[in-house]
């Protein structure tokens, strides 16, 4: 099933396709989220993505357990003006533009702003009202699976079949870095085998190496925390990638891609032009008939290969030098 991000239509073929999450690493300031969109477009993002949210109808305010994450929250909390703002910067640089919404009101907010694409966050795979929400906007869908149990992802799949949604369906793990031995890369090619969906990966692992051996399993879509500087203040800057790195990742995800090649076994001229020095013809020599290079077969059609031994018989006949063919041969 294709997978379509504006006028882009994503298969299990494409190139990656890079998502700079900028989420809340535009510190809530407009200079600052423009300068952090800029700098993404320069490192080699394909889209930028941020969170969209009304802090009051996703936390509860009153639980003290979850005081500190309201205040964060609220303090990064973007309007409508905003959003329009960072869409604008990122559509006049070429890049698309979407965003993760949190409640439902957001879902309208985004839809009237006509995003490509809505992004639903791994702790969200499992909140039925926001699914339906965004379900039933008709947009496609960009879902993440960190922290998910299998029965919930399968459980999700099924509404998403259910409602004929379109699905980028991107394998995640929700820890803050992830430590290489627990990014599970093979979660991919199940995704692959399993569903019909285009598939990505959510990175949250330092370094570029996991999202490159992910591209090479057939992730197409990448997302990478994204920001200006590593050293700002605010909860994402210190798990993000800044510039320099990111443009790391596009490029090593383009070789990746490169060096994946095509399924089964291909063989390259370069490889075949070779063949003269690196085969074997059959030779006589004294009473043997020997495998020696050069492989002079490969030039003269009537001295046999090596795989043609057993049609030799009696060398005796034959002259020193390659075997050649002679009515005497079966």
């Amino acid at each position: 099933m294709d997978f379509k991000i504006g006028r882009k239509t994503l298969t299990r073929k494409s190139e990656p396709y890079l998502v700079a999450e900028i989420g809340l690493n535009h510190n809530a300031d407009l200079e600052i989220g423009k300068r952090t969109i800029a700098k993404a477009k320069e490192a080699g993002a394909h889209a930028v993505k941020f969170q969209t949210y009304r802090t009051e109808e996703f936390v509860d305010k009153s639980n003290p357990d979850v005081k500190f994450l309201f205040d964060i929250f609220k303090q990064y909390e973007l309007n409508e003006t905003q959003h329009r703002e960072f869409q604008k910067t990122a559509l006049d640089l070429g890049l698309d533009f979407f965003s993760t919404p949190l409640c439902e009101s957001a879902v309208d907010l985004l839809c009237g702003l006509n995003v490509p694409v809505l992004k639903i966050a791994s702790g969200d795979i499992v909140n039925l009202p926001l699914l339906k929400k965004s379900v039933q906007s008709g947009k496609p869908l960009i879902v993440s699976t960190g922290a998910a149990l299998p029965e919930e992802v399968t459980r999700a799949i099924s509404f998403f079949e259910t409602n004929q949604t379109e699905v980028c369906l991107l394998h995640c793990v929700s820890m803050y870095p992830t430590p290489l031995n627990k990014v599970n890369l093979q979660s991919i090619p199940f995704y692959l085998d399993t569903t019909d969906y285009v598939v990505g990966f959510s990175d949250h692992s330092d370094g570029t190496l996991a999202s490159s051996v992910a591209c090479a399993l057939g992730a197409v879509v990448f997302e990478k925390h994204f920001t200006l500087d590593r050293n700002l203040e605010g909860p994402d800057h210190g798990i993000s990638m800044d510039p320099i790195m990111f443009s790391k990742l596009a490029n090593d995800l383009k070789q990746s891609f490169e060096m994946s090649g095509k399924y089964g076994k291909n063989t390259h001229p370069e490889e075949t032009s070779g063949w003269f020095y690196g085969r074997r013809s059959l030779y006589k020599k004294g009473n043997s008939v020997l495998s020696l290079r050069p492989a002079v077969h490969t030039k003269d059609k009537n001295v046999l290969d090596s795989w043609e031994i057993e049609r030799v018989g009696d060398p005796s006949g034959f002259p020193e030098g390659p075997v050649r063919l002679s009515p005497t041969v079966k």
